[in-house]
């Protein structure tokens, strides 16, 4: 399996806004091309991940969770996005790949810095208790969240302030510095390491 970085999934509107909305827009598989978000208001899921034209889609119902916050459902389809972004089944995945797309998931929105400490990720996780409806309004499986567990990735993401040529190019760089670095760590995220050491360098030459 293929994997790469997740890169801007999610934006959303500020708390203090008048009124918040959310905006899935971002979304890339694991060859860094775009994954298109659609809202579909006449689907049930909040989320589902779809096939067209050989493509991989995300439609989306905003409205399709009410009773959630606007961070717990952005990072829901942030979570759906982590799937698409490393290489994961549409549907009927296991327990341990479901919580790996929730740590990298946590991680987009903290790289978006609507997650910005320890309290934030409480509240995000007591958030997330989830009924048998609202689990079925999502790709799955079921599972108890433990967001507090994910360690902090040390993958660093190119600035959604960049334009878009010179983010779509920074992006295919990170791409290839991610995949060597889960090579070279053979999928298990370390922060230190010859591994690291050799991602920041790569990092470093992409001109973030």
């Amino acid at each position: 399996m293929r994997y790469a970085l997740i890169l801007s999934a999610i934006l959303i509107a500020p708390a203090h806004a008048q009124q918040a909305s959310l905006i899935f827009d971002g979304c890339v598989d694991a060859a860094g091309q775009p994954v298109r978000a659609v809202a579909d208001v006449s689907q049930r899921q909040f989320v589902r991940i779809a096939t067209e034209d050989g493509r991989p889609v995300l439609r989306y119902n905003a409205d399709a969770l009410p009773r959630r916050r606007d961070l717990t459902r952005g990072f829901l389809f942030a979570q759906a996005c982590a799937r698409v972004n490393l290489g994961m089944s549409p549907d009927g995945i296991s327990v341990a790949d479901a919580r790996r797309a929730d740590c990298w998931g946590l991680e987009t929105l903290r790289r978006s810095q609507w997650i910005n400490d320890s309290a934030d990720v409480s509240r995000l996780e007591a958030d997330l208790d989830l009924d048998a409806d609202e689990w079925a309004r999502l790709p799955g499986p079921a599972h108890p969240f433990s967001l507090a567990s994910c360690r902090r990735e040390a993958l660093r993401l190119p600035s959604a302030t960049r334009p878009d040529g010179d983010r779509r190019a920074a992006n295919a760089c990170l791409h290839a510095c991610g995949d060597r670095l889960f090579r070279c760590q053979k999928g298990a995220l370390s922060e230190a390491g010859a591994c690291m050491s050799a991602f920041d360098a790569c990092e470093a030459a992409c001109g973030r």
